[in-house]
């Protein structure tokens, strides 16, 4: 759990190095500069402090791994080596970042890995947690489709951000006039816009299906997270555009879509497995005979 809110914090970090023109400033890596601890200036006390926040997590994930090498719980122990993995990615992406100067591909890679590394950080939190709430009788699947959306919209919006495509639209709904515009970046900005808006009614839809099974207060909570996440989601998305994409809002929406992202996975990681819960029932059903 700690972990999980360390990432949300170096997420928050990382939106602000790319918002406050910081990502190159410190030109070499894994030095700045030329040292370990460089002067915090000119931007580099963003990208620097994130290196540092980013060593922090890596060590939190290097600990679990350690902490969990002789449980006999599999699927615990082999979320925490994924969780491994994909943070030493996640770290080899932004040295690369740097190293090739920004390029679009890398920088949208290191924020996906970023957000599988997340969601897989939530499920192992569940799995390790002793006091987690009981399973929900919820469909894992659809909870699942709304996670895999949500992802690629967060992707997408990476893109749009890495291409300079965050303003190519002003206004709402339409862009800059049009419901269809001729540009290609501003194409780019309305298929995002318009994703966003089904991940939203399917979130929302898989957030009144989980909330019906929901039996206890914390499970009602965690039902209902995923569609207040989204809702605040595409509320900043618009409020984005229409104060002209403001450092703020900017930042707010990469971490909205972070714990959206987040929400979703633990609510799939306390869906009971349909054949499970068909057993549940029978077992029930046979108690009370």
């Amino acid at each position: 759990m700690v972990a999980v809110l360390a990432t949300l914090v170096l997420m928050t970090m990382g939106s602000l190095v790319h918002g406050t023109g910081s990502s190159l400033a410190c030109p070499d890596w894994p030095l700045c500069h030329g040292f370990f601890f460089p002067a915090m200036i000119h931007g580099v006390e963003f990208e620097h402090t994130h290196r540092l926040m980013a060593a922090g997590v890596v060590l939190l994930a290097a600990t679990l791994l350690l902490r969990t090498r002789r449980l006999k719980r599999t699927a615990a122990r082999n979320l925490v080596a994924a969780a491994c993995a994909l943070v030493v990615v996640q770290a080899i992406l932004g040295g690369l970042t740097v190293i090739y100067r920004l390029p679009p591909a890398i920088s949208v890679a290191h924020l996906a890995t970023s957000m599988a590394f997340l969601s897989v950080l939530v499920v192992a939190a569940v799995r390790l947690t002793p006091c987690a709430p009981p399973p929900t009788a919820a469909g894992r699947t659809w909870l699942a489709l709304a996670a895999g959306l949500v992802f690629v919209q967060i992707v997408l919006g990476a893109v749009v951000r890495h291409t300079g495509a965050v303003l190519a639209c002003v206004g709402v709904p339409l862009c800059n006039g049009a419901a269809w515009p001729s540009a290609t970046l501003s194409r780019l900005h309305m298929v995002h816009r318009g994703v966003g808006a089904l991940a939203m009614v399917v979130t929302c839809a898989v957030s009144a299906h989980a909330h019906r099974y929901a039996k206890t207060p914390s499970t009602r909570v965690v039902a209902l997270a995923p569609a207040v996440a989204a809702l605040a989601q595409v509320s900043l998305g618009v409020a984005l555009v229409l104060a002209y994409a403001p450092l703020d809002l900017v930042t707010l929406h990469h971490v909205g879509g972070a714990m959206l992202l987040g929400s979703l996975a633990l609510g799939w990681s306390l869906a009971r497995p349909r054949a499970s819960a068909g057993v549940g029932r029978r077992d029930e059903s046979a108690r009370g005979g």
